[in-house]
């Protein structure tokens, strides 16, 4: 089984074909006009981490981080949706205030009495440390950069999604540090990926997002401009998810095929020679990969080992992590904070805890960031932070 609550578990209810087989058996025998309209069903959803390696694992192709989507969406819209779902789908909203007043919201977090409390009411796991939301402004911060020494190198359009706005500002910076100083021009295009909404059910907020966020790109996917992400499960919802909201199916390919991770667009103008090893520095650094589920399952991890080797004596090795046992809200919420926790424990914070303390961790998710903080308190950092940093300054 390529599941990896399965792998926490080892209950056959918790395998793809468990979870497939008791959804066949509801939609057969549902007698309601809404077949998803079970509550058994929640139980064969609950433990889906929405990772996606079944989609591209499994040799039925089963996808049952969509199924869970649409379950959780008609359930839902018969039965209502919850706060904690509206919490977590809406967090976005959350963090775009919370930013306003940054030193409030964090010690407000951060206090235990009122920490303990938000916890208790949003059902976040006690334990969890919870992210804090950051104002940070990229416009101005690009505008305020000296122009590049360098040839110029083609436009790109970096993609500043809801987490990087909100919360990992460090690597939208650094991912402009990178690009601008390697001779590229860079046009930044805010928008919500939709990720939250999609993976709580909330499809129609999510498809009002797509269709914002097709139509605002469509000027560049028409110019074949290459639009460039940081988190993979906002940027490969460009790819995977789009194409089922059932907007225009043309703008949508053009979309999903000028997208890409950054590691996908640094490693492939690696291969046609526009960055080589000489922008970097030729100091001796051990990096180890811990890559996205998302990335594993619609991309793969060679890009990331292919940008983060290219500085001539980096040594980079890929962990064979699975699943980090985060994934997005599940890990927060409390009745999942254990299975989350051993799910982690399964390859990961076993093979981060005997890594020595001059080896970097590289992990391109912000989820798998905070998973790797919580589970072994060692910090990771997005492969375009440890590039950057790589960069020699001209």
């Amino acid at each position: 089984g390529m599941c990896p609550s399965y792998h926490a578990t080892r209950k056959e209810k918790d395998t793809t074909r468990g979870r497939a087989n008791a959804l066949r058996e509801f939609l057969t025998h549902n007698e309601k006009k809404n077949k998803f309209d079970a509550e058994e069903l929640k139980e064969v959803f609950d433990l889906c981490l929405s990772c996606k390696a079944c989609g591209s694992e499994c040799p039925s192709n089963v996808d049952v981080a969509t199924l869970k989507s649409e379950f959780l969406y008609q359930y839902q819209e018969t039965h209502g949706y919850s706060l904690r779902n509206k919490l977590f789908a809406h967090n976005t909203r959350a963090n775009k205030l919370a930013a306003k007043f940054p030193i409030l919201s964090s010690s407000v977090l951060n206090s235990d009495l009122f920490g303990r409390l938000i916890k208790k009411v949003t059902g976040v796991a006690e334990k969890r440390s919870i992210p804090t939301a950051k104002k940070f402004n990229f416009t101005s911060y690009l505008q305020g950069k000296a122009p590049s020494n360098r040839a110029p190198q083609g436009k790109l359009v970096l993609y500043i999604d809801e987490f990087t706005r909100y919360l990992d500002v460090e690597v939208g910076k650094d991912a402009i540090d990178l690009l601008h100083a390697l001779g590229y021009e860079v046009i930044l295009y805010f928008g919500e990926s939709g990720r939250t909404y999609i993976s709580k059910g909330f499809l129609r907020q999510a498809r009002d997002l797509a269709k914002k966020n097709l139509e605002a790109l469509s000027e560049y996917t028409g110019k074949n401009i290459p639009i460039v992400g940081l988190e993979p499960s906002a940027i490969l919802s460009f790819r995977d998810e789009y194409h089922r909201f059932h907007l225009d199916e043309i703008a949508v390919k053009a979309l999903s095929d000028n997208s890409m991770l950054i590691e996908e667009f640094i490693s492939r103008e690696i291969e046609k020679g526009k960055i080589t090893p000489e922008d970097f520095t030729s100091d001796s650094q051990t990096i180890k990969i811990h890559g996205h589920c998302h990335q594993k399952s619609l991309s793969n991890q060679k890009v990331t080992f292919d940008m983060l080797n290219l500085p001539e004596n980096y040594k980079v090795t890929i962990i064979n992590s699975g699943c980090c046992g985060m994934a997005g809200s599940f890990g927060y919420e409390k009745e999942h904070y254990d299975i989350s926790m051993q799910i982690g424990s399964l390859k990961l914070f076993p093979a981060v805890k005997k890594t020595d303390a001059d080896t970097l961790i590289a992990a391109n998710g912000t989820s798998c960031r905070h998973q790797i903080w919580d589970g072994t308190k060692r910090r990771s950092f997005h492969p375009v932070t440890l590039l950057n940093r790589a960069l020699i300054p001209k």
